[in-house]
C-alpha cells in the first residue's frame, strides 16, 4: 500500500450524520447506506452536483463502542450552501493530510487505517482530525476484493 502526505484545498461536503455499535458490521453498512441514499436523494431534486463518489468523515476516534459519522458527499462551495433539514453542510479546511488507498473488503479497512497511522507515527507526523474515506468503486458493481477507498488523515 502506497502512502503520501499532500497538500488539499478546503473541501465542501453534504452529509447526515449517523452514529452506530462498531461491534455490528450488518449495522455500520445500512446507516452508511441510509445516509448516502438520504444526501444523493437531496442532490439532485436541488440542483446539486457531486464533486466525488460518497464518503464518510470521522470528527473523533470511537471511544465508546460507538462509531459516529458522517455519510455523504463533496461538492461546491455553493451547493453546500443549499443544505437543509436533515442533510447538512461541512468543510474541510485546507491543509496537509496523509492518504493511502485500501483495496478491497471493508471489513479489513481496519488494517489499510492501522498501516496509516504508524507510517505517520513512524515519520513524527503529529495525527489530527477529521479521518475520511472516499469509497472509489460501487460493491455492487466490482468484486468486494477489488474495491477501492481512499483513507485521509489530516495532520496536526
Amino acid at each position: 500500500m502506497q502512502i503520501e502526505r499532500k497538500t488539499l484545498p478546503e473541501q465542501h461536503y453534504l452529509y447526515v450524520e449517523k452514529e452506530v455499535s462498531m461491534m455490528n458490521a450488518q449495522a455500520i453498512g445500512e446507516a452508511m447506506g441510509s445516509a448516502f441514499m438520504t444526501v444523493f436523494g437531496f442532490t439532485g431534486p436541488n440542483g446539486i452536483t457531486p464533486l466525488s463518489m460518497p464518503m464518510s468523515l470521522y470528527m473523533e476516534m470511537p471511544n465508546d463502542g460507538l462509531m459516529r459519522f458522517r455519510g455523504g458527499v463533496f461538492v461546491s462551495a455553493e451547493d453546500a450552501a443549499k443544505a437543509s433539514g436533515e442533510v447538512k453542510a461541512g468543510v474541510i479546511p485546507a491543509g496537509d493530510v496523509y492518504a493511502a488507498t485500501h483495496v478491497g473488503p471493508y471489513s479489513n479497512m481496519n488494517v489499510s487505517h492501522n498501516a496509516l497511522w504508524t507510517h505517520m507515527d513512524n515519520e513524527g507526523v503529529a495525527k489530527d482530525m477529521p479521518v475520511w474515506e472516499v469509497y472509489v468503486d460501487d460493491p455492487a458493481t466490482v468484486p468486494e476484493a477489488e474495491c477501492r477507498t481512499e483513507i485521509f488523515r489530516a495532520v496536526g
